[in-house]
């Protein structure tokens, strides 16, 4: 599972400037190189979707691919579980409630697991992920 998001960029006065593409074409940052301007992006993503989390907000699905210049960002890994846990348990059309009843924890444990921040260990992650009917998959 990665979560990635992309952004366009393009060079003005010396400044690589970057923007997430919809719904996410809020996020808009730059940098002096490729580098800086790819880590101010990831700042910038992480706290937004960071903060849709913490506020229940709609998060928006990642695309699978684009045509065109793109740049591809992941968010921190700390707001990044916690997206992804969200959009699997959503896509799989069950509610805070019933996932905590599946794996026989309080409502209040999913809730921390969707927030940013959340660190779940390897083992929780890939227990709510079977519980959706998916599995986690390490690759190296």
């Amino acid at each position: 599972m990665t979560l990635q998001y992309p952004f366009r960029t393009w060079r003005a006065d010396g400044v690589l400037y970057v923007q997430g593409l919809p719904p996410l074409d809020n996020v808009v940052t730059y940098g002096q190189s490729e580098a800086s301007a790819k880590a101010a992006a990831r700042e910038a993503l992480t706290g937004v979707l960071g903060a849709l989390l913490d506020r229940g907000e709609r998060l928006p699905e990642p695309p699978e691919s684009l045509d065109g210049d793109t740049v591809w960002v992941e968010p921190d890994p700390r707001v990044a579980w916690p997206v992804l846990l969200r959009l699997q348990r959503e896509r799989a059309g069950v509610t805070q409630v019933e996932l905590a009843r599946r794996l026989g924890v309080t409502f209040q444990a999913v809730q921390k697991w969707e927030r940013s921040g959340a660190n779940p260990t390897l083992a929780t992650v890939d227990r709510v992920l079977r519980a959706l009917g998916r599995r986690l998959v390490l690759l190296g």
